[in-house]
C-alpha cells in the first residue's frame, strides 16, 4: 500500500508539472554523435529504388534510426531513412507519426525533426510533409516532449509508399521546447516565471513512431464515446513546405466527448488502474472549461 501511495505521488506531481516520466527509452542508446552518416554509403540510386517494408492496415512501429540505417541521398541532403509499402488491400488509413524527445548520456536534449514524402507506384514525390508541418506537443503527464503528425491517405498507384527521413536543413537547428517550471505555472494558473525553454538538438539518430489504423477508427475505451475522427485525406500532390517556426501555439481543437462528465469517467479510468487514460481524460476537461481537472485527479491519486 505504501509503494502505491509513493507511486500515485510521482503520478500527481507529473500531472501537475506538465514534466513527463521516463517513457522506456533506457532500452536504446543515442549515440554520442552523428559522425557515422558522413561515412555512410548511398544505398541506391533514386527514390524508386528504395528498400521497403511492408505496412499492415493495423500496425504500431518504432523505426530507430542510426547507423544501422539504410541511407540516401535525397534532394534535401544525406539521410538515415525508412521506406514503407503501404497495403494496396486496405482502405483508407490513418498515418500518426510521433518524434519524442530523448536525453543524450551528457545530458543533451535531442530530437529526430523528420520529413515525410509520399511516393507514387514509380518513386515521384507526391506529397511531402517537412519537420516544420509537425506539430510540437509540450511535455505533459506521462508523455514526454514530442512532434506530431497525423493524415489520411488512400493506398493506390499514386500513395504507394511513404518514407520517413531528416533533412540537411533541419540538422542545422533545433526545436524550442516549453521549460517545465513554465508548464508548472500554466498547470496552476500563475504568473509563468522569466526562464529560458531548453532547445533539443536535431540529430540524424534517433527513434520515431508510427501507428497506422483504418482511417476513423478508434481505439480503446472511449471509442463507444468518442465515435469516428474525421481525418483529412492527403492529396497526391507535391506540397511546398511551410514557413511556420519550429514551436507554434497548438490550434483549438473541437473536443469530440462534449459535454460529459469527465469526472465520472475519470474515476472510471482510475478504477480499471489505467492512470495514462485518466490523465487524458483530465487535459480534454480542462480544453472543455474544467480547468481543476487535472487537480482534482491528483487529488485522487495522493488518496487512493
Amino acid at each position: 500500500m505504501q509503494a502505491r501511495h509513493i507511486v500515485a505521488a510521482m503520478l500527481s506531481a507529473a500531472l501537475l508539472a506538465g514534466c513527463a516520466l521516463p517513457s522506456g527509452q533506457g532500452s536504446y542508446a543515442l549515440p554520442p554523435s552523428d559522425a557515422w552518416l558522413n561515412q555512410a554509403e548511398d544505398c541506391c540510386n533514386s527514390l524508386a529504388a528504395l528498400p521497403t517494408t511492408a505496412l499492415a492496415p493495423r500496425q504500431d512501429l518504432l523505426l530507430a534510426f542510426g547507423s544501422g540505417t539504410p541511407v540516401h541521398v535525397f534532394a534535401t541532403g544525406k539521410s538515415p531513412f525508412h521506406a514503407l509499402t503501404l497495403p494496396r488491400q486496405a482502405g483508407p488509413l490513418k498515418l500518426s507519426w510521433t518524434s519524442e524527445v530523448q536525453r543524450a548520456a551528457d545530458g543533451t536534449l535531442m530530437l529526430f525533426a523528420p520529413s515525410v514524402l509520399l511516393l507514387d507506384a514509380q518513386g515521384n514525390v507526391q506529397r511531402r510533409f517537412d519537420w516544420r508541418d509537425f506539430s510540437y506537443q509540450p511535455a505533459r503527464g506521462l508523455n514526454p516532449d514530442r512532434l506530431t503528425l497525423s493524415f489520411g491517405v488512400t493506398p493506390g498507384d499514386m500513395a504507394d509508399r511513404v518514407v520517413v527521413m531528416t533533412s540537411a536543413q533541419a540538422l542545422d537547428t533545433g526545436t524550442e521546447l516549453l521549460h517545465p517550471a513554465r508548464a508548472h505555472a500554466r498547470a496552476r494558473n500563475l504568473v509563468e516565471p522569466d526562464v529560458q525553454n531548453p532547445v533539443a538538438a536535431h540529430r540524424a539518430s534517433g527513434r520515431m513512431a508510427l501507428e497506422v489504423r483504418p482511417l476513423g477508427e478508434v481505439d480503446g475505451l472511449l471509442a463507444p464515446l468518442i465515435g469516428s475522427a474525421s481525418v483529412p485525406l492527403v492529396a497526391p500532390r507535391e506540397a511546398t513546405p511551410t514557413t511556420a517556426l519550429p514551436v507554434a501555439a497548438p490550434m483549438p481543437v473541437e473536443d469530440p466527448l462534449g459535454d460529459l462528465d469527465y469526472r465520472r469517467l475519470m474515476r472510471a479510468a482510475l478504477k480499471a488502474q489505467d492512470i495514462a487514460l485518466a490523465m487524458q481524460l483530465a487535459e480534454r476537461a480542462e480544453r472543455a472549461g474544467d480547468k481543476g481537472a487535472r487537480e482534482w485527479l491528483a487529488e485522487r491519486l495522493r488518496v487512493e
